[in-house]
């Protein structure tokens, strides 16, 4: 075997290391944090209607909860695949569930609101954060996106048209980090849609309340 071969061959075997370890741990762990983020939130939200705060009968309190049971048991289907697909056929995706449970949380004094809407922007967040950090082919776009932008601020600034602190690596991240989270929270909207939908399908299905509780 000639010494080409034999680098080729080690390359490959690098590159299949690298998969499975990305693939067999470094996924299932990062889901697997996720999930403990959602578990801790829901006890958050549990300890909200422990103390009074709001009705465990609350629809309000108990959609949310449905949405969070969701979010765990799908924790480890969040990708930015799943994400773009959200997002394309977002028009398929019912959102009367979404809806309906801001519908109730208006319908609540301020401080619970307030308190139930925290709960909810903590939610989307760590799903937002989930997607971002873990997707490689969102690292990719991103990686292409700056290099895009800081060859395109290169060009105007010796044309004229910027200055050199549009030249700045964090300048051009923080703009382009902008529209990555953007992608990102566009495309979690439509899956909170349907993961709510489908949590709500569900429960009726089984005639589960209490697991809403």
């Amino acid at each position: 075997m000639s010494a080409v071969g034999y680098e080729q061959i080690i390359s490959l075997l690098g590159l299949v290391a690298i998969w499975a370890i990305w693939y067999y741990l470094w996924k299932p762990l990062r889901a697997d944090a996720f999930r403990e983020t959602l578990f801790a939130l829901r006890d958050d939200l549990f300890d909200l209607a422990s103390d009074d705060v709001v009705s465990f009968s609350d629809p309000a309190y108990t959609q949310l909860r449905l949405l969070i049971n969701g979010m765990i048991r799908f924790a480890h289907r969040v990708t930015f695949t799943t994400l773009i697909l959200a997002k394309l056929r977002r028009e398929d995706i019912p959102s009367g569930a979404f809806e309906e449970w801001l519908r109730n949380v208006k319908k609540l004094p301020q401080g619970p609101r307030e308190k139930l809407c925290g709960i909810h922007a903590r939610v989307f967040m760590a799903f937002t954060k989930q997607v971002v950090r873990g997707s490689a082919l969102l690292w990719l776009y991103v990686g292409l996106r700056v290099a895009a932008s800081a060859a395109w601020a290169i060009i105007l600034f010796v044309i004229g048209g910027k200055t050199l602190a549009s030249l700045s690596a964090l300048r051009v991240r923080q703009r382009v980090g902008w529209e990555e989270e953007n992608l990102a929270k566009r495309g979690a909207r439509a899956i909170e849609a349907r993961v709510l939908y489908e949590e709500q399908n569900r429960t009726k299905a089984r005639g589960d309340h209490a697991y809403a509780q």
